[in-house]
């Protein structure tokens, strides 16, 4: 993530202005240069440059197919299976639990509106995409109004019956919202495929592919098919490194949304630096392509990922492992430690930049997919990643939150038996209100969602019951290496740790004495 400077906005504006200009320009010149073909009119000057006129043309035509496929996202999503009555009632007890004002949480939840605004309609439709991803039927009316007759319990008001004219954040039923991409963008991340992938072949890893017929992805990766070996799994592809340690775990990495795994070659290179071949640690890094900046499959749902992960991790012979994820990738780990099976192969746990933690919360939501950009990092984060046809499908037709939360007592619950978890925060982090999640891990402090407006510009933040100017006690506690820690990182943004020389060190020490089984259990 870059930093955010005039220089910096300048340079990204630019960027992405010009990326956005490509298709329509294209078109714009095709249809002239076609005009001109059929009247018989010499083009001015372009017709004598053949490459170019077929490069135009190419991008006009990608730019068409592009708004087809815009259009065709925007199918309904494939939902997992109704929770039951009792699983239902059950989220909802939980939520409650994790609600400190029950009107400024709604409020976030519908995007900042004053709760007297809101009509019983409108708070049914939310209800409807809370508990039933919006399949509620005639059927369910009676539970759907003991919710409603929930919420003015613990709101202390009577909502209108008619619709108040507020509308909720409602990531899987809502249109998706995505800008068009260029053939010159996706040679750009085509190229960063190849260095990704020279970078790991010279610090020993080796490809695994999921084979000739499976999956397709655009844009296509020739020097994959030069690969080693083949995945086990139809749907995940990765790098590993060969495990050789006796005395040591293995690592299991997940990346976030972006352009792959191309930010994590140095952290991962990193954790074997300083050990003698026969006790190599092994590295096994996850491609999630759906997920970086390409056309492909759709996101692997909660069940299939359990299944796949367990057919690598079995191929491998990784009984215990140490797990180790950023941002996005942290929604797989949420589905790791929430399966019993998995957990019990999972010796420690390092979540850096995680976005599951406070996930009933409507801040990450919003920041990431309604907020409208001003500062530089804002832009890349609006145009590179929100924006991105795959992310943007993947969060919304693919994102459950009550399967992608991971609770409080839930970390509580993997301490006690015994995991070493760390969580890594950075301070300036523009997607998730790091302190807010800091403090409700170590504080237990539930915070209120805040909708910031400056100027038209709105931002969410998370306010806590004791906001404090001095330093909280976890910004300087030292790492301890037992039970759940936090490594806090001072001054830095989502994503700027791997970039940090001395931040990715720490998380590089801290992924090596977690390879080291903890021999307590603390």
């Amino acid at each position: 993530m870059i930093n955010d400077s005039p220089g910096s906005l300048v340079f990204i504006r630019i960027c992405i202005v010009a990326l956005q200009c490509i298709g329509p320009c294209s078109l714009a010149w095709t249809v002239w240069l076609a005009f001109n073909v059929i009247t018989n009119k010499k083009a001015i000057g372009s017709l004598h440059l053949p490459g170019l006129q077929a490069y135009v043309v190419a991008e006009a035509v990608f730019y068409l197919f592009f708004l087809w496929f815009r259009s065709h996202l925007q199918r309904e999503a494939v939902h997992p299976p109704l929770s039951t009555r009792e699983e239902r009632q059950a989220l909802a007890q939980k939520v409650r639990g994790e609600i400190h004002d029950p009107d400024r949480f709604l409020s976030g939840w519908f995007r900042g509106a004053d709760p007297e605004d809101i009509g019983r309609d409108d708070l049914r439709s939310f209800l409807n995409w809370c508990f039933w991803e919006g399949r509620a039927t005639k059927a369910d009316a009676e539970e759907m109004e003991s919710y409603v007759n929930l919420v003015e319990d613990i709101t202390g008001r009577q909502f209108q019956e008619s619709k108040g004219g507020a509308h909720a954040l409602r990531l899987t039923l809502d249109p998706i919202e995505m800008d068009a991409r260029s053939l010159l963008w996706y040679g750009i991340v085509m190229l960063m495929d190849h260095v990704t992938s020279v970078r790991f072949w010279y610090s020993g890893f080796s490809y695994r592919r999921t084979g000739f017929i499976g999956p397709w992805t655009f844009p296509p990766r020739p020097g994959t098919l030069l690969a080693g070996g083949r995945s086990p799994a139809k749907s995940l592809s990765y790098w590993v490194r060969p495990h050789t340690s006796k005395t040591r775990l293995p690592v299991l990495f997940i990346h976030g949304i972006g352009i792959g795994l191309h930010p994590y070659v140095e952290l991962l290179s990193g954790i074997n630096a300083n050990n003698p071949a026969d006790e190599s640690v092994g590295v096994l890094a996850l491609e999630i392509l759906p997920i970086s900046s390409r056309i492909t499959h759709p996101i692997l749902r909660r069940e299939a990922f359990i299944q796949q992960i367990t057919q690598i991790l079995d191929l491998h012979g990784y009984d215990k492992f140490v797990l180790a994820s950023h941002s996005y990738g942290s929604v797989f780990s949420t589905y790791m430690l929430t399966d019993d099976d998995l957990t019990s192969r999972i010796s420690a746990t390092i979540l850096i930049d995680p976005v599951t933690i406070l996930l009933h919360m409507p801040d990450v939501a919003f920041n990431f997919t309604v907020r409208k950009p001003r500062t530089a990092n804002e832009w890349q984060l609006w145009y590179f990643a929100s924006k991105d046809p795959g992310v943007a499908h993947t969060l919304g037709r693919h994102f459950f939150w009550f399967e992608n939360c991971l609770w409080r007592q839930r970390i509580n619950q993997l301490v006690q038996g015994g995991m070493r978890i760390t969580v890594s925060l950075a301070s300036r982090d523009l997607i998730v209100d790091t302190k807010a999640v800091a403090r409700y891990l170590f504080n237990e402090e539930v915070p209120d969602p805040d909708l910031i407006d400056l100027h038209g510009h709105q931002h969410m933040e998370l306010e806590t019951q004791h906001q404090e100017d001095g330093l909280e006690p976890w910004e300087n506690r030292t790492w301890r290496g037992k039970g759940l820690d936090l490594l806090w990182n001072v001054d830095l943004d989502h994503a700027q740790v791997f970039d940090d020389a001395p931040a990715r060190a720490k998380l590089v020490r801290i992924i090596n004495e977690y390879s080291q089984p903890c021999e307590d259990g603390a």
